[in-house]
């Protein structure tokens, strides 16, 4: 290639990639990540819900002894994740959410801690929104 040539190229390139940078991206409506958690006040019992109406968000909290939160169920469903009784602190949940086909796949798992703890029991608990699918969410555990 010559230094005509590879500067046209280069010059042509240059052009292209400014042309993609200001073009107008096509998005959707975002969904603001909604999130609980916490350390204490989980159930004894290990386990997960699903929440996709008012009555089972409100019994999705009443299972951690809590007031549900206000939170618009229209547009979305809620996934929790109890962790159970631990006997220090620092465990906690990690969700993980794909699409298959028109189902919701989330994936969940238990992180043990790492360093310093606290030495007292722990309930942890997760509960994550996502965007309501067309199909099914479905919950899967995550391989360890």
């Amino acid at each position: 290639m010559t230094r005509t040539e590879a500067a046209a190229l280069a010059l042509f390139l240059a052009a292209a990639a400014a042309a993609c940078a200001h073009a107008p991206a096509k998005e959707g409506p975002v969904m603001q990540v909604q999130e609980w958690k916490g350390a204490r006040g989980g159930p004894e019992e290990a386990g997960t819900a699903v929440a996709t109406d008012a009555a089972s968000w409100n019994k999705l909290w009443r299972r951690m002894g809590q007031a549900p939160p206000d939170f618009d169920l229209s547009g979305a469903v809620a996934v929790a994740v109890y962790i159970g009784r631990r006997p220090t602190g620092g465990w906690h949940a990690s969700l993980e959410a794909a699409s298959r086909g028109d189902d919701l796949v989330v994936r969940w798992r238990v992180l043990k801690p790492t360093g310093f703890t606290t030495q007292a029991f722990a309930e942890p608990w997760l509960v994550r929104a996502f965007p309501r699918p067309k199909g099914r969410v479905i919950l899967e555990a995550a391989a360890e």
